[in-house]
């Protein structure tokens, strides 16, 4: 059993704001709950996928360079050693054959776009290091012509490492879920993304095995975006699956659907925890990444912190959670100036504590950690971080 993967319509999300005011003595807390696991990890890129389906994003508006930088490193914070990557996008399915790329050009079944969208983000994700995938929806456009078109268009980007395939919009006209691939499409497609670089990699993606190639694996990267689960356990259960159809091939997974969002809304920090999950059961995980579709509700788009991303980091800070007032999930966005152990938790107006959201040796840079209040009353509450002597507290109001 698996799960389809459809472009995904968010709507806007209104937040109301009561503003109040109580002045309070703080009170050291005297107990703890819920410890949080170190997370370390085996994955080796942690990142997003990003495309033009522009209702993903608040306004209907595509984010800018600093936005994708901020998620790119932000995930891969979350896993030790992990390098920031991306499932970039480059063409979209937009039916009757025809997939529509984010530049100018024009030939059967490929649409074009009025002017390029894509070369400023790559100039910045290659100063920034962050490992890029373009990716193509090739309805029934000749893929080795997609793969020439778009490596011979940004090849020369060092931040570029390989070309993927979406297999579901494969020929969609014809084939329902797409066309199966076969074993001579794939290794021909392989060895043509690497006559452009013998590094780059070629994944393949779709939510089920049967629809890749029946024997030939080369070095080729399967990605699955299943979806619609009714729990971690159960995504954890059918991705071992896929793991398992290509043991000696590395294996990454798109996560972070809205149809799955009823149970990791609940999680202190989804992406971590749906992460570290993952990389404790199947061995041989490369990548995971969090859709464009949901982002914004992991990664808010906080205009003051994205543009100082790149600041030398000099002070430890604690800043204002976002949004606040919040029901029931909230940021908290940290700096961290040197190698610490930092601690992070939540206390009521009494000082007791209520939840430990960061436990653990942090390197220097800027994060974000995810509260979810969902077994909590309205109120005010405290979040604080620690890290040897530094100590700051900030107040939140939760309102159901």
């Amino acid at each position: 059993m698996r799960f389809k993967t459809k472009h995904t319509n968010l709507l806007g999300v209104k937040y109301l704001y009561i503003f109040l005011y109580i002045f309070l003595l703080f009170v050291t807390p005297t107990t703890e709950l819920l410890p949080q696991t170190n997370g370390n990890s085996n994955v080796s890129l942690a990142g997003f996928r990003a495309s033009r389906i522009n209702s993903s994003y608040p306004d209907n508006v595509f984010p800018d360079e600093n936005y994708w930088v901020y998620v790119g490193q932000g995930m891969s914070r979350k896993f030790t050693n992990s390098s920031p990557s991306s499932i970039w996008l480059v063409s979209i399915y937009e039916g009757n054959g025809n997939t529509r790329v984010s530049f100018p050009y024009n030939s059967k079944n490929i649409l074009s776009s009025d002017s390029d969208l894509n070369e400023e983000y790559l100039k910045r994700f290659d100063n920034e290091g962050i490992k890029i995938f373009l990716q193509v929806e090739p309805g029934s456009a000749n893929v080795d012509t997609l793969i020439n078109v778009v490596l011979k268009r940004y090849g020369s980007h060092s931040s570029v490492v390989g070309f993927g395939i979406d297999v579901e919009w494969l020929d969609a006209d014809n084939f329902n879920e797409g066309k199966k691939v076969t074993d001579a499409e794939a290794q021909r497609w392989e060895s043509l993304v690497k006559s452009f670089n013998p590094n780059y990699q070629l994944f393949l993606k779709h939510y089920s095995p049967e629809w890749m190639p029946p024997t030939y694996r080369g070095n080729i990267i399967f990605i699955d975006d299943g979806q619609q689960f009714t729990s971690m356990d159960q995504m954890k259960y059918y991705f071992k699956i896929w793991s398992k159809n290509f043991p000696n091939n590395k294996v990454s997974y798109q996560i972070g659907y809205p149809s799955d969002e009823t149970w990791w809304k609940e999680l202190p920090d989804p992406a971590k925890n749906i992460g570290n999950v993952l990389i404790d059961a199947i061995p041989n995980l490369y990548g995971l990444y969090w859709v464009d579709f949901s982002i914004t509700k992991i990664f808010p788009m906080n205009v003051t912190w994205i543009n100082n991303l790149n600041a030398p980091v000099k002070d430890y800070k604690l800043m204002q959670n976002y949004p606040n007032p919040f029901n029931p999930t909230t940021t908290i966005q940290y700096s961290v100036p040197q190698n610490s152990f930092i601690r992070i938790v939540i206390y009521d107006l009494l000082g007791k504590a209520l939840k430990v959201l960061v436990n653990e040796e942090k390197a220097t840079g800027n994060y974000t950690v995810t509260f979810n209040a969902k077994d909590l009353s309205s109120g005010i509450y405290f979040y604080r971080l620690q890290a040897g002597k530094f100590v700051d507290t900030k107040k939140m109001i939760l309102l159901r």
